[in-house]
This record gives structure tokens, sequence and C-alpha cells, in this order.
């Protein structure tokens, strides 16, 4: 993106007063670009694309005069998702290309461009932008509006609303959240107008970044390439690491662990028919690769690739960093450490003097950096490319143990996400430090959790673990074509009860999940895995994808470059429904009301799981009654998605981990909102209590 003036990003659902806000923006000089209107402008009559359309449905999608019909296309492709998949594929392409001719003929004396579209979440197209607003009303308002505006029934308009993403979603990709719900905005839009014509410069260089210095030239990985696919395949790849990492460990006020590493390595990969070539190597040579890329043609009994030079892909990154740790000094490192230690044990002395038996604080960062080289077939041509990506992690992680007596019980919180050094702040700090204190010395007081078959109540606090670990890992693909998944074979059925919408997304801002691109160089994506309780789509590999004759969501992961990429999720969540959270709780008549969760296992054939509560209370009549401890949780992934009745409008907190695979860590993070499990359950050292069932 290399326009001489900002590009503003702006979304809202319907009736929310998105169009009003352009307006506004209009009147202050920004030029704005309907994507909408686009959308119409490339499937006009005369038009390459509306020809693609008439040759991919059919003559029947035309109106009497020869015009496109989009209420009947509309009415298609909703009712076919193959279809939709279709439409998106042909268009999109089409839009995207028609909106950068848009831009480029504006003046370079521009004040900015507004770019407004009601599906940028929705096509994981939020981080690409100088900046991104969502402007957001109240959903009665909404609907007011729908009904005096287009004449819409309550009914129908209720039932438009219900299929948009909701605005919970997308505040999270939000840099500016626009409130309209009848006051002035000028003073709202003066400051973020004049934040972001102060900084977008600075900020594009960071989502856009510079290409790396790569360890090869352009034109040795072509070599590389060549001789691997000097045999036959249909896929080669050359995957070229570099990455650093810091470790600091303190416990019991002494610095026990300083780590630092630095790895180069490089791996081959050469994909025939079903069949897959592998070499990883050290800190590489040229003349090394090429030794390996001959080593691994050598079976091959094919012709020759023709490559053409290696087409340079740059992707926005979803994480942009200020602060590269690799910059910030040890002893910067060392004296945060300290200071959440420090910050532990007065908070301790706070809430209950004497209590605190011991604190251990510990410091993670790395900075990856990856170039993939690529060739494969297409057609009767080869495409050739050559991607790059840098991710940069942080995490601090506080472990607290309270004591009274022989009573001893341990509070855990992490701070992690895709940001530089910039993440650590006072004020993230002091939260995680004090939350971590603050569940220690609760625990002292818990109760021992009932056992029973109970309703619970799994808050947005919680995280994602659930959908993570009993529904996600059997949404990817491979275990799906191997039959080891709860899933295998239900695409397009109904597995989830009606409201139930899953998704993986890889373009949420910072989060641990996300990235530019795969490791396989695919940009990542937002991808429905069920939708109002139906599957839709698994996620997918580069060979997964091939097997399913599917395209490729953005998911081919892998630890480093001594392994091979397989789908892995990257940031999965249960979508935000319509209920208040504290209207759920308040109508709990006897349940458990979880808040934290701990680790757990699960049966990803079968979705049957267990995890452990590390926050939890018992509720009697809609009140929490008192907290418990050593509390489990029981069930099968997939009835509970069938169970839910009750899904909460919040979705604010998402859980990090590193996911284990195949032998392979990822990091990952993963988000619910108050949800209510009609039944779970609940494996408590209390004396057990009548079940629900």
């Amino acid at each position: 993106m290399d326009h001489p003036f900002p590009i503003l990003g702006l979304t809202g659902g319907i009736a929310s007063g998105k169009t009003h806000v352009s307006r506004l923006l209009e009147a202050r000089g920004w030029v704005v670009i309907d994507a909408d209107q686009v959308a119409r402008e490339v499937v006009a009559p005369g038009t390459s694309g509306l020809v693609a359309l008439v040759n991919t449905f059919g003559a029947e999608c035309l109106s009497a005069d020869g015009s496109l019909d989009r209420s009947l296309l509309g009415n298609l492709v909703f009712a076919d998702p193959w279809a939709r998949i279709k439409l998106e594929a042909l268009l999109h392409p089409l839009i995207e290309a028609a909106i950068q001719s848009h831009l480029e003929a504006l003046p370079k004396t521009t004040r900015g461009a507004v770019l407004d579209a009601a599906l940028w979440v929705e096509r994981g197209q939020a981080h690409r932008f100088d900046a991104f607003w969502v402007v957001e009303a109240p959903e009665d308002l909404r609907l007011q509006r729908l009904v005096a505006r287009d004449g819409m029934s309550l009914e129908l308009a209720q039932a438009r609303l219900a299929a948009q993403s909701k605005d919970t979603e997308k505040v999270l990709h939000a840099d500016v959240i626009l409130p309209n719900d009848g006051r002035d905005l000028a003073e709202l839009l003066d400051k973020a107008e004049a934040n972001l014509l102060a900084d977008w410069r600075v900020r594009r260089s960071r989502t856009w970044r510079m290409p790396m210095p790569a360890p090869f030239s352009p034109h040795d990985l072509r070599q590389v390439l060549a001789t691997l696919l000097a045999k036959g395949g249909h896929y080669g790849e050359v995957f070229v690491e570099q990455r650093r990492a810091c470790g600091l460990g303190m416990d019991g006020g002494r610095m026990e662990d300083v780590l630092a590493s630095e790895i180069f390595g490089v791996s081959l990969r050469l994909m025939e028919a079903e069949s897959t070539r592998f070499a990883d190597l050290i800190a590489p040579s040229l003349d090394e690769l090429l030794e390996a890329a001959r080593t691994l043609a050598a079976p091959g009994q094919g012709t020759a690739a023709v490559l053409p030079d290696l087409k340079m892909l740059c992707h926005a990154t979803p994480s942009p960093v200020e602060m590269d740790p690799a910059t910030v000094p040890l002893s910067t490192k060392v004296a945060l450490v300290k200071r959440a230690e420090s910050l532990a044990r007065e908070h301790g002395e706070t809430l209950q003097p004497g209590a605190l038996r011991q604190v251990a604080v510990g410091y993670g960062d790395s900075t990856q950096r990856i170039w993939i080289a690529s060739a494969e077939a297409n057609s009767d041509a080869w495409q050739a490319s050559l991607t790059e990506d840098c991710r940069t992690q942080g995490v601090l992680r506080l472990s607290v143990t309270a004591g009274e007596g022989e009573n001893l019980q341990t509070g855990y919180q992490v701070l992690g996400e895709s940001k530089g050094f910039e993440l650590f702040d006072d004020a993230a700090v002091s939260r995680t430090v004090k939350e971590a204190v603050r569940l220690a010395i609760q625990a002292l007081s818990a109760q021992p959790a009932p056992a029973g078959t109970f309703p619970v109540i799994l808050s947005s606090s919680a995280g994602g673990t659930m959908i993570h670990e009993a529904c996600g890992h059997g949404l990817e693909a491979d275990l799906a074509l191997a039959g080891m998944s709860a899933f295998s074979g239900k695409l397009g059925e109904t597995v989830a009860a009606p409201g139930v919408t899953i998704i993986d997304d890889g373009t949420l801002p910072h989060k641990r999940g996300s990235a530019a691109v795969d490791d396989e160089g695919n940009p990542t994506q937002r991808v429905v895995l069920i939708e109002n309780g139906v599957l839709k789509q698994f996620l997918q590999s580069r060979k997964t994808a091939r097997r399913m004759e599917v395209s490729a969501t953005g998911n081919g992961r892998r630890e480093s470059y001594r392994h091979l990429p397989i789908p892995r999720m990257r940031n999965t969540f249960l979508a935000p429904g319509d209920e208040r959270p504290e209207a759920i709780l308040k109508d709990l008549d006897r349940g458990l009301l979880v808040k934290h969760m701990g680790g757990g296992q699960v049966d990803t054939v079968t979705g049957n799981f267990v995890f452990q509560v590390t926050e939890g209370y018992w509720v009697e009549r809609g009140e929490i009654c008192y907290p418990v401890k050593n509390a489990t949780l029981s069930g099968c992934g997939p009835e509970v998605l069938k169970q839910l009745t009750r899904i909460g409008s919040d979705l604010h907190h998402f859980d990090i981990g590193t996911c284990g695979k195949d032998g392979q860590g990822v990091p990952v993070s993963d988000a619910l909102p108050t949800i209510l499990c009609p039944a779970l359950v609940v494996g408590g050292t209390a004396e057990a209590l009548p079940s629900v069932i």
C-alpha cells in the first residue's frame, strides 16, 4: 500500500449509522469509496464480471433487461454454501481491483480515503488499513431504524440483524469505536481524525513492513526449487526460519533462569501426488540446500518444472510491533520480572497479611522471521512466489501460592499477545499480578465443590478452553480425514444448536494465534467453521485442502523449520449471542459458575473432555453463594454444542496457550461469551448433591 494519503476502513452492522459517519467524514474532506457500490459496478451490464457470473450460475441470474438479478442470486448463494464460496471467489478479486483503481485515480493531495463496507471483518480484511473504525448502535435502536427506514416488519428486521456478525466481534478489530446512538459525534471524530492524520505513516510502516534481508536471494531460492522439482512433483517449497528468543525465571525472590537462543534453519518439502518428501537443515549453505534438493528429487519419474521468477507477495500483519524485544536491554527485562514479583508481595500483604508463601514469575519473548519460497503446478503453468512474515510474541506468567497452615492454594495468571515489549505497560502488568494474587488468596476460603450433574455457566472470563479442546481439534481437516474427529463426514449437517457459530480468526489484532500468513505462505483468514449450528468447513493446510478439493484456509502451521505443516487452530471462539450475562446468571436456580478454567484432557474422536476449574462459584436462586475448589467438568463437546440455549453478548477475554499436536507446539488463543451448559458432570470432593438429571 503506497498511496500518499491515509486509508481508513469503516464498518458497522445494518442500521448502525455507517453511512451517516461516512457523510460526516465526507464533509471533512475525505473521499468515500462505498464497497457495495463498487460491487455493483463490477457486475454491471457489459462487464467481464457479469459474464463470469452467468458462466458460473447460468443465465437465470439475469433480469429481463440483462442486468443482474441481485435478489435471485442472493437467494441462491445463501441457500447453498458452496455457491456462496464460488461467488465470493469470483467477485472479491474484482472488487479489490476496482477499489485499487478508484484509489489510484485520486489526487495525491487527497485528505484521506474512507473504504466503507459492511463485511471487512467477515472477509478478514480489517487489518489492512491505516486505521479501522467501527460504528455501533444499540440493537433496539437499529431495529427501529430498519422498520422506519426500510418498511420492514419487526420480525424481518430481527432476522436481518441475526444474520450478521455481532458488534462484539467487530470491535475486537477496532482502533476507534463510534457509538452512533443519537449523540453528537463531532468531538469523537475530531480526536480520532487528528490521531489518524498524525501517525498514519508510522502505522502503515509497521503494518506493511519493508522486505527483510533474507539469508538467500530470490534467485538462489528459485534455483533450489527448480532442483527440487527437476524430476516431477506438483508442489515444492523452501521454508527459511530465523528466530531469537529470551526467557527469564524468578522463584522465591531469586533469578534462577536467564536463557537466550538463536536458530537458523531451512526445510525443503516436495509433494508428488499423495506422497511428501521432507528434509531439514541447520544453518545450511546454498550448496547444501541444492544437494538436499537433489536427494529429495531423486526418486521422481516426472518431467522438470519450468519455473518463472519468484513473485514477491506482501501481506499486512494484524500485529504490528512498536518495540522489538530484541532491542530491549536484558536489564530492562530483569527489572520487569523483579517489579512483578515485588508488586505481587505488596498486593498480597494488602489483601491478607502473611498469606503469600511463594511467588514465581516467568518472562519470555521471541521474534521469528520466516521466508517461504514455493512453486505449484496450476493447470498448464507453474506459479512461483516468495512470501515473508515476522512474528513477535511476548508473555509474562505469574504463579502465586498462598497458605493458611497446611492449606495451600495457587493463583495463576498470564499476560501474553503478539506484541512487542510495549505489551508490558504498568497497567497491564499490575492487572495480571493482582489477579493472580486475588485468585490464590480467595481459594484459601473456598469450599470443596459438590459432585453431580448440574447446569454450568461458563463466564466469558473463563476463556475458550472448552471450544478449543472439545470442539476445535475435531474441526481440523487432518483429523476429520482420518476419521479421528467427532465431526468427520458431517459437512453441511446440523451439529450444534441454533445460534451456535464457531470461528477461527488469524486476523485478530495482536492475538496470540494471529499472523500475516501461515507457514505455507497462505494469508490468514477468518474461517467460519460452524454457522448457526451447521458445519460449514474445516481448518485446512495445503495438503488437506487438496485432498478435500477446497481452498487452503491459512491454517497450515508448524512449530519450526524442523516440522511439517499441519492444520492448526489460531484464535478460536464461539461467536457472541444476544443474552445479557447478568440475566443468564439470575435465571440459574442451582449450579456452578465458572470464571477461570485450567488444563484438561479431550478425546478428539468422541469429543469427551475433562477440565479443571481454577475459579468457580456455587450458585443458588441466581445468587453466588460461595467459591469452590477442586472442581472438574466432564462432558462431550459436540453434545454441549447441541444443548446450548443461552449465549451471552459478551466476548472480551481470550485465554492464551501453546497448543500441542503431533509433537508440535504453536501459539494459540481462544474465547467464548458467557454460556449456559444445561447439564455437565461436576467432579468435586464435597458430599454429592442431587443432580439435575
